[in-house]
């Protein structure tokens, strides 16, 4: 699978799981990874994040599973 299809998964994942929630999880786990120096992980969590961005602005009442 291409890193890009992995990234877009996760984002759908947490998206429907977690609703406009996963914004905010994804920014702190970019933190966390940024704090922590990890390079090649930020990169990913960057792309999951403009992903879940993408979800929530074209799914404005989509609250998550959990939510």
């Amino acid at each position: 699978m291409k890193q890009s299809d992995v990234t877009e998964e996760i984002a759908r994942i947490l998206f429907l799981t977690y609703g406009h929630d996963a914004v905010e999880m994804a920014v702190l786990r970019c933190t966390e990874l940024d704090k922590a120096g990890e390079k090649a992980g930020l990169a990913s969590w960057k792309k999951v994040l403009k992903n879940v961005r993408k979800l929530a602005a074209a799914n404005p009442k989509h609250c998550g599973t959990i939510n």
